[in-house]
């Protein structure tokens, strides 16, 4: 089966999101594509070189591993993405803090968090290369980003204190993003959206309107984070994170219930309303 036909198989039938075929397919796909573009081997790839194409000595700690693909990696803030920084709003921790501080601890634990599902962590795992930590606004306020130029990289925030739901927090900024690279990439095979003619739609996430591409992504990175923590609720957990894990849970049903008119959307393509469809309603 050739990778147009496996994306065509998942787009009817993605249940669970986090399969791993297709998404070993995907990565292989890309990895070659980049390849082909001047990255010598899967494990030279960084934030920088991917924005940059930057060869940088880029200081970086492995956090988790997959089986196929290598290690997932821990990176510095480089100074050489200032102006990525600058034009993407992000503000890294600093060096001390990544390198020297808590960040691996604190990632490895939510790594481990997603491990409880094992599935979900082999998918996470593939499309994921590289980790930077950003700095935490507030300290009931997660940050994280990726960028579609940066097709295996995210940006997440870390708590400052460790806990089991500290651990979910951030294992759900990490599932969140990998699952953006994870649509992104399907996109790269398969249009969902058509092209940008200004239409906006509402995303109960922002409480704003957004263009149709936003608003299936939206309601795919938070349809897998419900199924993930749907799934890790019949794990013993204490009373506190059993209660963590079901808030979030009715928090995503309410705002994916919000999207009832968007699968009759004409800015989706017929795949891309096939997916939303598929998506929605939320169980």
């Amino acid at each position: 089966m050739n990778l147009l036909e496996t994306v065509y198989n998942y787009i009817d039938n993605p249940y669970p999101l986090w399969k791993s075929e297709i998404t070993t397919a995907l990565v292989s796909d890309k990895l070659e594509s980049l390849k082909m573009n001047g990255l010598p081997h899967r494990e030279e790839y960084s934030t920088s070189w991917s924005i940059n194409n930057n060869f940088a000595n880029t200081i970086r700690q492995s956090v988790a591993e997959d089986s196929e693909f290598g290690n997932v990696y821990l990176e510095a803030p480089s100074d050489n993405l200032s102006p990525f920084y600058q034009e993407h709003g992000l503000i890294p921790n600093t060096y001390y803090d990544t390198i020297l501080g808590s960040d691996k601890n604190e990632l490895k634990k939510a790594f481990d968090t997603i491990g409880l599902i094992e599935p979900a962590l082999t998918d996470v795992t593939k499309l994921v290369r590289c980790i930077q930590v950003l700095e935490q606004p507030d300290p009931e306020i997660d940050v994280s980003y990726s960028h579609p130029n940066s097709p295996f990289s995210i940006f997440v925030s870390v708590c400052n204190q460790s806990s089991n739901i500290s651990n979910l927090r951030v294992a759900e900024s990490i599932i969140h993003e990998a699952m953006h690279l994870k649509l992104t990439l399907i996109e790269n095979v398969l249009p969902l959206v058509e092209p940008f003619k200004g239409k906006l739609y509402y995303s109960p996430w922002r409480d704003e309107k957004r263009p149709a591409q936003g608003v299936l992504h939206g309601a795919f990175v938070f349809r897998v984070v419900h199924d993930f923590y749907k799934s890790i609720s019949k794990h013993d957990f204490s009373d506190d994170t059993t209660n963590f894990i079901n808030e979030r849970r009715n928090q995503i049903v309410y705002e994916i219930s919000q999207l009832k008119r968007f699968t009759s959307c004409n800015d989706l393509t017929e795949n891309g309303a096939i997916l939303a469809k598929n998506l929605l309603p939320l169980n």
